[in-house]
This record gives C-alpha cells, sequence and structure tokens, in this order.
C-alpha cells in the first residue's frame, strides 16, 4: 500500500514538471495533480515570479479569438480527444501529452498557453474548473475537420468550419499566411505511417 501510494506521488511529480516546463501556472498543475500549493512551491516555483493576470477563461477567449486561434484550440481539443478515446490515457496525461504535441506541430509559433489549453479542456470536458462542458467537438461538413463550438450551437455547418474558412482567406491574408509559414504537420502521429 505504502508502495502505491509512493507510486502515485512520483507521478503526480513527473506529470507536475512537465506542466512547469510547459509553463503552467500553479494553480493549474494544483488541479492536474493533486499536489498541494506549497508542495509546488517547494518543488518547482521557489525561485520563480508567479504569472500575474487574469486566469484564462475558455468561453470569453474562444468567442472572440481570432480564426488561427480557433484553428489552434480545435487542434488541442481533437488531439485531447484521440488520446482518450484511442490510447486510453488519463485526461490529465492526454492534456499534457496533447498541449506538447501542439508545439511541437506549431513549431513554436503556437499562441495558446499551457493556462489557456487546460481551461479549453476543461470547457470541452465539463472537468477540473468546470462542472458541464460548455464547448464540443463538431465534424465540418464539408472537409470532415473536426473543431470547436458552443455547446447547442445549431450554426455550425451553415458558414463552414475555422479550417474552411482558414483556407479560403489564406490566399488573400497575410496574417494567416505569416501564422502558417513554413507549413506545419497538423497530422497525428498514427496518420503519418
Amino acid at each position: 500500500m505504502a508502495y502505491e501510494h509512493a507510486e502515485r506521488h512520483i507521478q503526480a511529480l513527473q506529470l507536475a514538471k512537465s506542466c512547469v516546463e510547459h509553463g503552467a501556472r500553479m494553480k493549474t498543475v494544483a488541479y492536474l495533480t493533486g499536489l498541494s500549493a506549497s508542495l509546488l512551491r517547494e518543488y518547482f516555483y521557489n525561485d520563480r515570479a508567479a504569472t500575474g493576470g487574469r486566469w484564462p477563461s475558455s468561453q470569453d477567449w474562444y468567442h472572440m479569438a481570432t480564426l488561427v486561434q480557433r484553428a489552434e484550440a480545435s487542434l488541442i481539443a481533437s488531439i485531447f480527444q484521440f488520446l482518450r478515446t484511442e490510447h486510453a490515457c488519463s485526461a490529465r496525461k492526454a492534456m499534457v501529452c496533447a498541449y506538447k504535441m501542439y508545439r511541437e506541430r506549431w513549431s513554436g509559433r503556437s499562441s495558446i498557453s499551457f493556462d489557456r489549453a487546460f481551461e479549453l479542456i476543461a470547457s470541452v470536458e465539463g472537468i477540473w474548473t468546470q462542472h458541464s462542458a460548455q464547448l464540443a467537438l463538431h465534424t465540418c461538413a464539408r472537409c470532415r475537420c473536426r473543431y470547436l463550438i458552443a455547446l447547442g450551437d445549431t450554426s455550425a455547418d451553415h458558414s463552414g468550419c475555422v479550417f474552411c474558412k482558414l483556407v479560403k482567406r489564406y490566399a488573400t491574408d497575410s496574417r494567416i499566411q505569416s501564422s502558417f509559414a513554413g507549413n506545419p504537420d497538423l497530422r497525428l502521429t498514427s496518420e503519418k505511417n
């Protein structure tokens, strides 16, 4: 029994380390790992200044985000769901792995912080900081990409998904072109092989 407790504690510390490496706030790490703030401060945040500012709320942010940011958010949620369903990852592990995969595919040009991604997944799944789901993944009838919509949105297919819009505007929008300089590979690992 003591061994199992020690193993869970070590896994929580490893998860916390991964979160901190991705720039997570202490509050986010505490939600994901269940470790106390005092323990996290002692091991990971003792020599760091606390991240200030408003806690990133995905519901406020997502609906006002740029097209590129909404595409990035959809990518994170899609990877998370893929890891949960196809690889039976726990929500905690899937969150960290999905964010890492997103950052790798966006080649350092990512605009979504770990904390915002955490809140985004919480809003999709109705876990951690959320009591119920607020966002959902929807499959586009045109291109078959999965993208985020407000839960219960009945107008989702009328104007095309964020990816259809990106493709349509790419040739004329320099901001979108600069976001995709170098053509990031957005396919999931298993789809490459």
